[in-house]
């Protein structure tokens, strides 16, 4: 009877994938697309769209796994992640300039899906509204200017005063943390 593969470690999957090492690269795809794809698809998106968004991803973790210095300050999985749901967005907002989407009551209708799609995308927002409003004063507004205005580091660093670029990446993680904390406790959490 054989015992199931030893995943790899955090920075083991970083080391193969600054190799180009192909087993490495599938390990991650069978390990961590499935799931996030099945999130990107969640958020009015297509499987397909999803699959794009998660090979560009890689690109950019590749990117930046060849960067000197560079370190993961989280699990690969959240890294990854966070990558996936960023360039999600960005397209996401794209999309909506081009299609030109309306905006009604705060909440975003999509053209042709079921309009129990849109009461529920407008409730997780609306729950996500709410526990950002709860995060302190300085977490909003640092997420504020990472995700909504798109400033770089440097310019959070220097709005901030931060001593380094490595202490916004901190101070950003423990905001996002903290945001994704309050979100699960609520009990709305499970049903949306």
């Amino acid at each position: 009877m054989s015992s199931a593969p030893t995943l790899p470690t955090d920075q083991e999957i970083l080391d193969g994938i600054r190799r180009r090492d192909n087993t490495t690269v599938s390990a991650v795809y069978q390990q961590f697309r499935p799931r996030i794809v099945a999130h990107l698809g969640s958020l009015n998106g297509s499987k397909e769209e999803a699959k794009d968004v998660f090979q560009e991803a890689l690109v950019v973790v590749f990117i930046n796994a060849q960067k000197p210095g560079f370190q993961l300050t989280s699990s690969f999985y959240t890294y990854l992640f966070a990558i996936c749901h960023h360039l999600w967005l960005k397209k996401f907002r794209e999309k909506n300039r081009r299609e030109q989407v309306s905006l009604e009551a705060g909440a975003v209708l999509l053209p042709e899906t079921d309009p129990s799609e849109n009461l529920a995308y407008a409730a997780r927002q609306q729950l996500l509204l709410e526990k950002f409003n709860a995060l302190s004063e300085g977490c909003r507004e640092l997420l504020r200017l990472a995700i909504v205005e798109e400033k770089t580091p440097a310019e959070i660093v220097q709005t901030f005063g931060f001593g380094s670029i490595e202490y916004y990446y901190k101070r950003k993680s423990n905001c996002k943390d903290k945001l994704t904390e309050l979100v699960r406790a609520d009990t709305r959490f499970a049903a949306l």
